[in-house]
């Protein structure tokens, strides 16, 4: 049984208020602040942030383990998660970028590097953990 590392520690409290400011955002403030093209289907999004809560709570419980093995498939579905997000964030913009206005390419290239750098973190602390 390994003890979980003080860098899996960071990276848990740094995934779970990265996530709960995307909760908020998608499931509060859609309307308001990120949806500067106008889109009519808000249930999506906030469906989305729905998802990201979940994951902020599912954050905050891994924090309160002890041992690597009680939480290695929960860290596993929240690099996922960031992974399928990143990966869809960047076939949007890429797809549909040119009917984007300015505000929401920056919008999406912001969170595009925002997912990046926190999938970095957590792969580099999944791989120190395990050795």
């Amino acid at each position: 049984m390994t003890e979980i590392k003080k860098l899996t520690k960071i990276v848990l409290i740094v995934y779970a208020i990265i996530f709960f400011i995307f909760g908020v955002m998608l499931t509060f403030l859609y309307d308001m602040a990120l949806n500067p093209e106008g889109w009519t289907n808000p249930y999506f999004p906030r469906m989305f942030g729905g998802v990201n809560f979940l994951s902020a709570i599912f954050a905050i419980l891994l924090l309160r383990k002890k041992e690597w093995e009680e939480i290695k498939l929960t860290f596993a579905y929240l690099l996922g998660l960031l992974i399928s997000t990143l990966i869809i964030e960047a076939a949007v913009l890429a797809t549909l970028g040119s009917t984007f206005g300015a505000s929401m390419i920056q919008t999406g290239s912001g969170t595009i590097i925002l997912e990046s750098v926190l999938l970095t973190l957590g792969i580099v602390s999944y791989i120190k953990q395990r050795s």
